[in-house]
């Protein structure tokens, strides 16, 4: 029988599902996860601890608990937090905290700069 995986990432938790070829739930599993704010109106992760640990954390908790064979797994689907970016070195590691997009971490803008364009716009 076929399973599929489903994990969200969000801003602080992190949830996953396991359900059948018959969308029957056959395991749940969540984890909270904290967000780092150096700075009013920033909003960051650790990119590796919780973007990626949380995947892997909750990948294990839902194969363990379930008993399913992970080669009967035919899918796997992530959701996570929206636009939000962490810039990675050569071999894909994290290089800084990932940034979120929560709306208020723009700089602000002197006043008519919205309506300036070219190559001289910060």
């Amino acid at each position: 029988m076929a399973h599929f995986l489903g994990i969200d990432i969000g801003t602080g938790e992190s949830k996953g599902v396991l359900i059948d070829e018959d969308c029957s739930i056959v395991c749940t599993a969540s984890c909270a996860h904290g967000t780092d704010n150096p700075r009013p109106t920033w909003f960051e992760h650790d990119a590796e601890k919780v973007w990626w640990g949380d995947f892997c954390k909750l990948s294990r908790e839902l194969i363990d608990a379930s008993g399913v064979d992970p080669a009967d797994i035919g899918c796997v689907g992530l959701s996570a937090l929206g636009c939000d970016c962490v810039p990675v070195d050569e071999e894909g590691r994290a290089r800084r905290r990932g940034v979120r997009q929560l709306g208020g971490a723009r700089p602000a803008r002197g006043r008519g700069e919205a309506h300036r364009s070219g190559p001289e716009r910060p």
